[in-house]
């Protein structure tokens, strides 16, 4: 997205997916259909997964500096009582606490969190998928994440499809991680967890 036109584009497409999404309430199960899962080589990889994530009932946000990171964290705090929430890792706590946002802190295995936040490694635009690994700092127990859980994730993380994923995984770790999630709003994973997802998705290309 070097070009500021098909950046103001991008950013254009993707904000519209997110408005004529279809509105799920809070107690539905959304279904995916066989629609919703579009040829990666047609359109931007980051206008695809938007559209594939949202319409399977995924919430997101577009944030392009800290300022609307804060807020829109802080909007998801508020609907659920400003809970505390429990981070995958000290280094995001901290990030957290440097925006000034309250009740968050370093996952505890065994405490039971009404919110999570972790970071991702890649996000397939094909199904609009969030692939998750342990090496994101809960080892053994990333399935135990909050069903409720708010995932900051990186435009120049959307890949295709699980290959490209998969080879951004060994790129990244020296040892390929003890255990990989993939999830997506309609509840497919291959792990139990993490359902009902608000993503962060922070602009960060030039």
């Amino acid at each position: 997205m070097k070009d500021n036109r098909l950046k103001e584009r991008v950013i254009k497409d993707i904000r519209e997916a997110l408005i004529n999404k279809n509105i799920i309430a809070d107690c539905e199960t959304p279904t995916a259909e066989g629609s919703a899962f579009v040829d990666a080589t047609n359109e931007d990889l980051s206008v695809l997964f938007a559209q594939n994530f949202t319409r399977n009932g995924g919430t997101m946000y577009y944030c392009a500096n800290e300022d609307d990171i804060q807020k829109r964290i802080q909007d998801i705090q508020k609907k659920y009582s400003d809970a505390t929430i429990g981070c995958t890792s000290q280094n995001l706590t901290t990030f957290l606490n440097h925006l000034s946002i309250d009740n968050c802190q370093t996952c505890e295995p065994d405490k039971h969190y009404p919110l999570g936040a972790t970071l991702c490694e890649a996000l397939i635009a094909w199904q609009g998928s969030i692939v998750i690994s342990s090496n994101q700092g809960l080892g053994v127990n990333t399935p135990a994440l909050p069903e409720t859980t708010i995932i900051l994730a990186f435009t120049s993380q959307v890949v295709a499809d699980w290959e490209k994923a998969n080879e951004r995984l060994k790129t990244y770790y020296p040892e390929f991680p003890d255990t990989v999630m993939v999830t997506n709003p309609a509840g497919y994973t291959y792990r139990k967890g993490i359902q009902k997802l608000h993503l962060i998705l922070i602009e960060d290309e030039d």
